[in-house]
């Protein structure tokens, strides 16, 4: 999963969240990738600080930094990232509890305004949405300590 900070020919600046920088690539190319604020299609990945090279490394050095897993994140790390994550979820999209997949699958067919929505989908759902090749993601729920 790759998250790529986009913009539209509007200045509005937002995130997209694609299975990879194939995935981006494919959506963009099929007008699938859209604005939330104004719905522009035209939209344009935004550079990156972690994609930015501040000096020339030999290419067998890059190469193999590019090959390599990095680190792993601790476990405490983990989890303070999976909570603010699910809290900006929860201030910021729409609850659409058991809806899901119907809504999600009716803003991929343009039946209605596309929009940040989050809920729960049974797992024929998630299977579905993936065939029809409709975007969404799993979060994993972040165990809280007692």
């Amino acid at each position: 999963m790759v998250i790529y900070n986009l913009i539209c020919k509007q200045n509005h600046q937002f995130e997209g969240w694609f299975p990879g920088a194939e995935g981006y690539e494919e959506r963009v190319a099929r007008d699938q990738v859209s604005c939330p604020i104004c719905g522009d299609t035209s939209v344009q990945k935004l550079p990156h600080a972690c994609a930015i090279r501040t000096k020339k490394e030999p290419t067998e050095k890059r190469r193999q930094s590019v090959n390599t897993v990095g680190q792993p994140v601790p476990e405490s790390d983990a989890k303070e990232l999976l909570l603010r994550l699910h809290h900006h979820v929860r201030e910021n999209f729409e609850d659409v509890g058991p809806r899901f997949a119907e809504q999600a699958r009716r803003m991929f067919n343009g039946e209605v305004d596309k929009r940040s929505i989050y809920g729960v989908a049974t797992p024929s759902e998630r299977e579905e949405l993936e065939t029809e090749g409709v975007p969404h993601i799993v979060l994993p729920i972040p165990e809280l300590d007692s």
